[in-house]
């Protein structure tokens, strides 16, 4: 299984990897995983395996599996303020 830490989650990585390949022997549900890599799991806003967004507490994943975490994303507040309300309010 391929796994990224987006943003600030591959400090939690020993080597601070972005990528990280892991073998699996059999299906583990994602939020086990997390916990097993000590990720803090508080800290993952997005989850997504093989391209869909997908639940930490709900999903398994296996070997084949491309698994993405990625932190909340902030930054640009006025900006987005704005566009939102542009598209909503032409």
């Amino acid at each position: 299984m391929r796994l990224h830490l987006g943003g600030h989650l591959s400090w939690y990585d020993p080597q601070k990897r972005s990528w990280l390949e892991l073998p699996l022997s059999q299906p583990v549900a994602l939020i086990e995983l997390v916990r097993q890599l000590e990720l803090p799991v508080e800290e993952i806003a997005i989850s997504a395996v093989n391209g869909h967004a997908v639940s930490l507490e709900e999903v398994r994943v296996s070997d084949g599996d491309r698994v993405e975490l990625y932190p909340p994303i902030g930054g640009g507040g006025g900006l987005c303020h704005r566009a939102v309300r542009h598209k909503s309010n032409p």
